[in-house]
């Protein structure tokens, strides 16, 4: 009996070492490769592990909440409680791209040709939209001005996204079904799409009202599309706050501009 103890014990104090030596990052699967990018470097320097996982905005924010995360990595403007909620950094800029199948390439569309095209009033094409629980949704809807059927509260007048239009996850999901659809049109962090293009998968970025989601259009807010990405945490939790310090070095920075977002001067 006092050797089961003994590894209980033992057990419960491992436990309790790996929460104080770990960092939980969780939510925007746009910013996870960003996180994914420092976190043996960060490990090295802080001899802290970072984990770090996806969900998307809404997820990461509920797990904050419940004090299952120490980060969020949230990709949409914050509302004015979550600003007083919790405190926050806005580490880079991303534009939500609109890409084809490279086969079945638009260089530009109008953002009346968009809508009508996500409306369900053009027809011949798949159009991928996204869960009503991911920031690229919010973002889209914000600009174009139709939102998902699938919102509970939307007026009887509100012009709504085709119901025939499939609804991905994330930016992997999204990105393998544009190239595997020859007629599909979707919307996705421009940074992704870069990769997955670099990558050589067949996906070409159109150009809304004749403007491109080049990195110089999108700092300027030039492109229609964009967004700040944040990083948000518990006021009160000393090890998010000291990674987002840690964050404002060159290392970091170097690594938001190789996966091609725009970094904010902090």
């Amino acid at each position: 009996m006092k050797i089961f103890l003994f590894f209980i014990f033992a057990f419960i104090a491992h436990s309790q070492d790996i929460v104080k030596n770990s960092l939980i990052v969780s939510g925007a699967t746009t910013i996870q490769p960003i996180i994914e990018e420092v976190a043996l470097e960060y490990r090295k320097a802080i001899s802290v592990e970072l984990f770090v996982e996806g969900g998307g905005t809404e997820g990461g924010l509920k797990k904050l909440r419940e004090k299952r995360a120490d980060i969020a990595m949230v990709a949409r403007e914050l509302s004015q409680e979550e600003e007083s909620e919790f405190a926050y950094a806005a580490v880079a800029i991303d534009a939500v791209a609109v890409v084809f199948n490279k086969n079945n390439f638009i260089k530009n569309l109008t953002k009346e040709q968009l809508t009508d095209i996500y409306s369900g009033k053009t027809k011949g094409f798949k159009v991928i939209s996204r869960a009503i629980d991911r920031a690229t949704l919010n973002v889209f809807e914000a600009y174009s001005g139709i939102v998902s059927p699938k919102r509970k509260d939307i007026s009887l007048k509100a012009k709504c996204i085709t119901g025939e239009a499939w609804e991905a996850e994330s930016n992997i999901n999204t990105l393998l079904w544009v190239a595997g659809l020859k007629d599909s049109i979707a919307i996705v962090s421009h940074a992704e799409a870069l990769r997955y293009i670099e990558m050589g998968y067949p996906i070409a970025i159109t150009s809304i009202d004749g403007v491109a989601p080049t990195n110089e259009n999108i700092k300027a807010y030039k492109y229609p599309i964009t967004r700040t990405l944040f990083l948000v945490w518990n006021k009160e939790n000393q090890k998010a706050s000291a990674f987002v310090e840690w964050s404002k070095q060159k290392l970091f920075i170097d690594a938001i501009e190789k996966l091609g977002f725009v970094a904010v001067e902090r």
